[in-house]
């Protein structure tokens, strides 16, 4: 059991090693529940040993059998076999007692160094607890301290700091100011110009378009003139064309109606002179005088068809 004792974990800083120590108190506490699994096994074969030897010394002595009823040989080693098994319910019960006294023997010694470790780790970690406990007082007193030391020193850096750049920002809001009204005189000083060069392109244009209102006006003017005196002319010719065309219309239609007149006269002249012939001819030939009448009218209106 010399695996118990304290000399088997390493030494660390207030005390054994945890690591190692719940190591080892696993190890013991495996091995003390492997002893009780093996005590109880055995504890049972012996109680099953015994209960069969038991069974065997309370039959009759008759129903047993008599080695001497085999052979030699075999009484031998039925004797050997029983002798042994003698010897195996003797060793049995022997290390079930022997293991059951080792299980009781470590339980308690591990007992013992669980509450001595328990006691030690109790004590130990109060004192560490309270050194800790003083320690980060300490260290939080310092880093308090540090801190505030740190916070002067910032707000100290960050007060010239903002000083500075106050500084540099009213010197820049200045320039800035400067510049602007440098800026500000120049636009207005260009919106003049502009304003004086745009004011002379707009009279200039305005110019120019009442130039050009009064030339289209004019041109219009014109051209309305010229239109109506091409409307007049126009109209003038039309009446001088209707005029002559009725003329000569009229002239064809007298020259016409004269030449009508003429042909009339000259027919009615050519149906005289044949009506004569034909009295002529009839009073020399003794014929009737209409069948030549018949055909004088048949010559008549032939020559009215050829003229």
């Amino acid at each position: 059991m010399s695996e118990t004792t304290t000399g088997a974990f390493r030494l660390v800083r207030r005390g054994y090693e945890p690591t190692q120590v719940d190591h080892k108190v696993r190890q013991l506490t495996e091995a003390v529940d492997a002893a009780r699994r093996q005590s109880v096994d055995l504890a049972r074969r012996v109680e099953e040993l015994e209960a069969n030897e038991a069974k065997r010394s309370n039959e009759p002595k008759s129903s047993e059998p008599s080695f001497s009823e085999f052979g030699e040989r075999i009484g031998r080693i039925l004797a050997l076999a029983e002798e042994e098994a003698g010897d195996l319910r003797s060793v049995a019960a022997a290390q079930a007692d022997e293991v059951r006294q080792e299980a009781q023997q470590a339980a308690v010694e591990i007992r013992k160094e669980a509450e001595r470790y328990a006691a030690g780790k109790r004590k130990e970690g109060e004192a560490e607890a309270s050194e800790i406990l003083d320690e980060a007082k300490e260290k939080s007193a310092e880093i308090v301290d540090a801190a505030e030391h740190d916070a002067t020193a910032r707000r100290e850096e960050a007060e010239a700091v903002f000083e500075q750049q106050r500084a540099k920002a009213a010197q820049a809001a200045a320039d800035l100011e400067k510049t602007l009204a440098q800026r500000r005189e120049r636009a207005e000083q260009d919106l003049v110009e502009r304003t004086s060069a745009a004011e002379q392109h707009l009279a200039a244009v305005l110019e120019r378009s009442e130039q050009t209102h009064a030339e289209a006006e004019r041109a219009h003017s014109e051209a309305i003139q010229k239109a109506e005196r091409a409307v007049d002319e126009a109209q003038r010719k039309a009446h001088d064309i209707v005029s002559e065309a009725k003329t000569r219309a009229d002239r064809i239609r007298s020259e016409s109606d004269r030449e009508l007149k003429a042909l009339t006269q000259r027919r009615d002249s050519i149906n005289a002179q044949l009506s004569n012939v034909r009295q002529m001819l009839a009073t020399l030939s003794g014929t009737d005088p209409a069948a030549l009448l018949g055909a004088a009218a048949l010559g008549g209106d032939a020559a009215n068809k050829e003229s």
